[in-house]
């Protein structure tokens, strides 16, 4: 039977399929008719074109599967559109988990974000942190909202999983992060932000999905590998390049960089590279707890610097990098 996996063209999704297709897996993606398949198509697998958020397109693609991994979603920071944000994450979930149910799914491996932890400021959230009772983006409301509803449907009866990864990291990474990261490498961001996030590589974060999908209905596992300060990743990621590291902004610049970036943004109707409510995640601080993935599902976490490197690589042969990385001279 073939597996289908919504969210195939993106970054994690797209990696679950390329490894399950490496393993020989037949693999089903649910794509939307915009979206571009054509890598996919050469590694054999399926398109089912549709949407999330159109539920008869879901159930023809989930049909004659038992094994679902959802990750379809919308990871921006900075976003004007809420409801459309609330929408997938929230509406998307539901037609998903709704047709898995309907159509006897035997398990369902949904990718939710270490976000939902809701840790407190300076606190390490892991799998039991109580929530913090407030949220410190629009993102982590939705993914919040989102897995809400996905609880209701275990209480169904339908056999899920949840993955919750820390800020993913590697080569393919064009989201908030990798972006921030090409932008610092190529002068484009005068200063470095003041906070702490937990980083974990795209290959760990695949890892723990694919053995998920024999764990237990109701597991909820946290994937994070280290907790690194921000002017000390992105410092890194310059060292390794070769080029200059910017300053350290105070926060109150750092707030009113992000208040010019989002007003650019939307005249230029685009998503800001920095947001005001990125650099208040950042500041209260991203922490997180990998442990429990580590134990149960046989994650192993490499040096973050590791997968930095991958990733720089990767972005200069895309043509991402003004200047060849130092780590290739």
């Amino acid at each position: 039977m073939p597996i289908l996996v919504t969210g195939g063209t993106g970054y994690i999704g797209g990696a679950i399929v390329r490894a399950l297709a490496g393993r020989g897996e037949r693999v089903r993606v649910l794509a939307r008719p915009s979206s571009r398949t054509e890598h996919l198509e050469r590694m054999g697998v399926e398109i089912a074109w549709g949407d999330i958020l159109e539920a008869d397109s879901v159930r023809a693609a989930i049909g004659g599967c038992e094994l679902v991994f959802h990750a379809a979603a919308i990871y921006e920071f900075g976003v004007r559109d809420e409801r459309s944000l609330m929408r997938t994450e929230v509406e998307g979930t539901r037609n998903v988990l709704e047709a898995a149910l309907e159509l006897g799914a035997r398990k369902v491996v949904y990718t939710s974000t270490a976000a939902v932890v809701g840790e407190r400021r300076g606190e390490v959230g892991d799998e039991q942190t109580p929530h913090r009772g407030y949220f410190l983006t629009r993102y982590e409301r939705a993914k919040f909202e989102a897995e809400r509803a996905a609880q209701g449907y275990l209480a169904r009866g339908l056999p899920i999983v949840f993955i919750k990864p820390a800020a993913v990291l590697g080569p393919g990474d064009l989201k908030p992060t990798g972006r921030a990261i090409v932008a610092t490498v190529n002068g484009r961001l005068p200063a470095l932000f003041p906070g702490v996030l937990t980083v974990v590589d795209v290959e760990e974060v695949v890892a723990a999905h694919l053995a998920a999908a024999g764990r237990p209905a109701g597991g909820h596992y946290i994937v994070a590998g280290h907790i690194v300060s921000v002017p000390e990743l992105f410092g890194a990621a310059c060292e390794l390049a070769g080029v200059r590291r910017p300053p350290v902004a105070p926060p109150a610049a750092a707030r009113l960089y992000a208040a010019v970036a989002e007003l650019r943004a939307r005249w230029a109707g685009s998503t800001p590279l920095v947001a005001r409510e990125t650099v208040r995640l950042l500041a209260h601080g991203f922490r997180c707890s990998g442990a429990k993935a580590a134990r149960e599902l046989g994650v192993r976490y490499r040096p973050w610097r590791e997968t930095l490197t991958r990733a720089l690589i990767w972005y200069w042969e895309q043509g991402l990098l003004r200047k060849r990385p130092a780590i290739l001279s």
